[in-house]
């Protein structure tokens, strides 16, 4: 397909944007408050990759609200937003910045109660109740607005979006679950959006008529909630009052935050639903997001009538110069994004607190890491990776662009490790793009793949290496041993019908049975993969818990809510903070980790999910842990160091293989 609608050329307000490729805005959490330099670093490069329009993220305009985003809270934020439109201007792209109050989503900083429309508290439970705005307090935000806003072009940024959805402040005026106000800011539609159309004047009047100033806006996707129908009807009151130069259609809020950030569940754009009726209503230029990977799905989306441009987040997170290669026709080279959330949303939600990307190890590192970086060495060193898997195939890619001789041993007739196994299980197929990509990427490059190869000590050494990469992975750990009962093994556990996750995607469905129990010691993905499997094979699934609550590794990426849903189609009982006491031929004695009670489940199947064991051997025969001098370097990564997850994995391999010159004695 030709791309000549989406890198057509679209005006915004008199401003020119070179293609319709867009990235709405998105927390990175780079710049704690700042435009730093890594913020700035991360941007440049999807402007050198060719993006029309960037949108930075969550800009904080109140004190009472706080985010780990940017704040335009004074104007020493200007320089800031000066130094990213340098650099990203030089490139061709242009960057608005997108205002934004959290309401009672997020609670000032100081402790202080959040405010909001009235005193609805979030679902989320993550702030207090919030306090409803007085008439002095929505002029103050108000204002507040609209000198950030002014700042934004003070600094010679190219325009202004206001955030009106995903459940933040403004959001929260619309819609009626959150709105309960009696006065002339609720009830009828045109009062719940008098707010926003205060701010919008507000804004409009400070930086004048002719600067872009757009929306982003979504339903609420909650039963009672701000429809898509009544959010089109807001578009097209503020089109017809002359206050928005474009529209940016989303869907959800805290009552639905996982259709906010889809997973690989979710198919490409999946958010039409509900951003389709608002920006129809649109009478300028629209954008619409949801999961697009590539310029394809874009074109067709602007060929279709259905957007002005396509946001692509996720995509150009995964890989930064997915427009420059697939116009230059290496579409098949562009880094995949498998809708993952482990890294983007994971890394900003978990006690790492910044974005981070599962395939893309550079991501927040663009200054240190970025693959342009790397010049290839003048003296080429031997390489020898043994392990196939995502670790092994990225360190061997990272070796070979850094100029190496790189021979890369697999004992399997495939490459791809434990993800070959992994994409068996329903909704977990686009897990196995990437390993697809790395495979296709090592090739093009030349590394001496060498498959159905069982390498030990002396394969090695034949090779004469200079580096020896141990990759080999891990393997289930079946010795019955409950991480927090670690006393002794499950009676009854070493029978044929308990399996491993492994186990039972790789039998056939007909040895399942009718009934099975999944006990699940990690709370990763691993156990509802064996869940899902079973209930699409018709079988009635008791689901044991270790922990208090449900897959708690996957609730943070927001995993859970849709697999529940998913998987309670089906016969699913869950259990929490449990334990598997005893395991019989057809049955399982179940009971809590903080009780005595015990009671019997039938179980024709037992999946056990537990941490596994890492396979080191190799390692250890070649000298590793060994303060023993030795011919080559020695270096383990991946599940072979440690069984963690698929983003350490090929971030480790990538450190790895980034291979320098021997160091001359």
């Amino acid at each position: 397909m030709s791309f000549d609608r989406i890198l057509s050329p679209i005006i915004i307000n008199g401003l020119e944007i070179k293609n319709r490729v867009a990235r709405a805005a998105h927390g990175t959490s780079y710049g704690r408050g700042v435009i730093s330099d890594d913020l700035i670093a991360y941007h440049e490069a999807r402007a050198k990759g060719g993006v029309g329009l960037n949108i930075l993220e969550a800009t904080v305009v109140h004190p009472s609200s706080s985010n780990h985003t940017v704040n335009a809270l004074d104007d020493s934020i200007i320089p800031g937003f000066a130094a990213l439109g340098k650099a990203c201007s030089q490139h061709g792209m242009r960057t608005f910045v997108q205002l934004w109050h959290g309401g009672h989503r997020w609670a000032p900083a100081d402790g202080r109660a959040p405010i909001s429309a009235s005193d609805v508290p979030c679902p989320l439970g993550v702030t207090n109740t919030p306090q409803p705005m007085t008439l002095d307090q929505i002029e103050e935000i108000t204002e507040a607005f609209a000198d950030a806003a002014e700042r934004v072009r003070k600094s010679g940024l190219d325009g202004i979006e206001l955030h009106c959805g995903h459940g933040y402040l403004v959001h929260q005026f619309l819609c009626p679950l959150t709105n309960r106000r009696e006065d002339q800011y609720g009830g009828s539609l045109e009062n719940r959006m008098r707010f926003m159309h205060g701010i919008l004047g507000a804004i409009r009047k400070r930086v004048g008529d002719d600067y872009p100033l757009g929306i982003r806006i979504s339903d609420y996707n909650a039963p009672g909630g701000f429809s898509p129908e009544e959010a089109g009807e807001v578009v097209a009151r503020v089109c017809q009052d002359k206050l928005v130069d474009y529209v940016s259609g989303s869907m959800g809020s805290p009552y639905s935050i996982a259709s906010m950030l889809g997973c690989m569940d979710q198919p490409s754009g999946y958010m039409l639903s509900s951003a389709e009726p608002i920006v129809q209503r649109a009478t300028v230029p629209t954008m619409v997001a949801g999961r697009f990977g590539t310029l394809d799905e874009g074109e067709q989306i602007i060929r279709a009538g259905l957007a002005d441009m396509v946001s692509y987040v996720r995509a150009l997170i995964a890989d930064p110069d997915l427009v420059n290669k697939s116009v230059a026709g290496n579409a098949i080279h562009v880094r995949p994004c498998i809708g993952c959330n482990q890294g983007c949303v994971g890394g900003i939600r978990t006690p790492v607190q910044r974005m981070t990307c599962t395939v893309n190890p550079a991501v927040g590192f663009e200054r240190s890491m970025d693959e342009a970086l790397i010049t290839p060495v003048e003296t080429p060193r031997k390489v020898v990776i043994v392990g196939g898997g995502p670790a092994g195939m990225e360190a061997a890619r990272l070796a070979r662009i850094s100029g190496h001789n790189v021979v890369l041993m697999e004992a399997q007739p495939t490459l791809g490790g434990a993800v070959n196994i992994a994409k068996r299980a329903p909704k977990l197929q686009a897990i196995h793009d990437i390993t697809i990509w790395q495979e296709e990427e090592i090739f093009r490059l030349g590394v001496d793949v060498r498959l159905s190869t069982y390498a030990e000590t002396e394969e090695v050494l034949a090779e004469q290496p200079d580096v020896v990469i141990i990759a080999t992975g891990s393997l289930p750990r079946m010795d019955g041993l409950q991480a927090q009962r670690p006393e002794r093994p499950i009676p009854g556990f070493h029978q044929p019908h308990v399996l491993s996750s492994w186990d039972l995607l790789l039998n056939s469905p007909d040895s399942y049975g009718k009934s099975a129990v999944v006990f699940d010691d990690i709370g990763h993905y691993e156990g509802i993969a064996a869940a899902e499997q079973l209930i699409a094979h018709g079988v009635a699934v008791t689901y044991v818990a270790r922990h208090s609550s449900f897959s708690p590794t996957m609730d943070i990426i927001l995993r859970t809510g849709p697999a529940l849903r998913r998987l309670r189609k089906g016969k699913f009982d869950l259990i929490v903070s449990g334990r598997i006491v005893e395991i019989g031929r057809d049955s399982c004695t179940l009971g809590y980790l903080d009780g005595d009670e015990e009671w019997d489940v039938p179980a024709d199947t037992v999946v056990f999910v537990s941490y596994n064991q890492a396979q080191a051997d190799l390692w250890r025969a070649l000298g590793g842990g060994s303060r023993a001098p030795k011919p080559y370097e020695l270096h383990l990564i991946g599940d072979a160091n440690a069984p963690r997850d698929l983003l350490m994995a090929i971030r480790e391999g990538n450190m790895t293989g980034r291979i320098k010159e021997k160091a001359h004695a």
